[in-house]
């Protein structure tokens, strides 16, 4: 399996950036986790609309699903003009059901609710869902490959369930949205750098990546925080791909 980052802001981009989005690719099976802002022109650097497979979508806030908004567009001109003759199979919590009716749009995009039950396969993946703490429903998801395994948490503040389903993981990538000199109070939507170590060491994981920042952080302080727990740590850099 290979994770592109396409965006790794949040809940805006930094000039010339992108929020959330993540390409999985295995074989010929090429799944997009998350679209935010800007992830849908980086995408294309990588492979064209036409071949992605499936969108996962974790959670229904903007800076997680706001490009869905034009693919709409691509995907149907596209089709029109002989490009594709599908839609574009898509997974999506049902809830707030207002978003989740605004990309509920027929013969563009096959939509599917996730569930905690949901298992997806895709050639030799086998994606799993547990659900997180968030202001609104988010689901972190687990993607198998033969003896190879990645998780990723969406957003999420902290809990316990993060860490047993990253247990053992050979690659966890963490919402770092937060410094810990920024997280006030219990109630955040986000876990903190320093979390983000504590969760890879606890779960034994192979490899961490941090993503999801504000803008303006210097994310060499997100490292070092996460470093406090956990050695093998980096950022999911820009346009990156990472092996696993």
């Amino acid at each position: 399996m290979k994770v592109t980052i396409l965006g790794n802001n949040g809940p805006f981009p930094s000039a010339g950036g992108a929020c959330s989005g993540y390409l999985i690719a295995e074989g010929d099976k090429k799944i997009l986790i998350d679209c935010g802002n800007g992830v849908l022109s980086n995408l294309q650097k990588f492979i064209r609309i036409e071949e992605l497979d499936a969108i996962i979508l974790t959670h229904l806030h903007s800076d997680h699903m706001s490009d869905m908004m034009v693919l709409r567009y691509a995907v149907q001109i596209k089709m029109n003009r002989g490009f594709g003759n599908k839609p574009i199979d898509v997974y999506a919590p049902a809830q707030p059901q207002e978003e989740f009716s605004r990309i509920n749009i027929l013969g563009i995009f096959n939509l599917n609710p996730i569930t905690p039950e949901l298992v997806l396969n895709f050639g030799k993946m086998r994606l799993e869902f547990k659900e997180m703490v968030h202001p609104v429903k988010c689901y972190a998801l687990s993607i198998t490959s033969g003896d190879k395994r990645f998780v990723y948490s969406g957003d999420t503040s902290w809990n316990e369930s993060i860490i047993e389903f990253s247990k053992e993981a050979d690659l966890i990538m963490l919402d770092a949205g937060l410094l810990s000199k920024d997280k006030q109070s219990d109630n955040v939507p986000h876990l903190t750098a320093r979390e983000c170590g504590i969760v890879a060491q606890k779960a034994n994981a192979g490899k961490l990546l941090l993503t999801h920042f504000w803008p303006e952080d210097d994310v060499t302080n997100h490292i070092a925080e996460a470093k406090e727990s956990f050695s093998n740590v980096e950022i999911a850099g820009l346009l990156n791909t990472y092996e696993i």
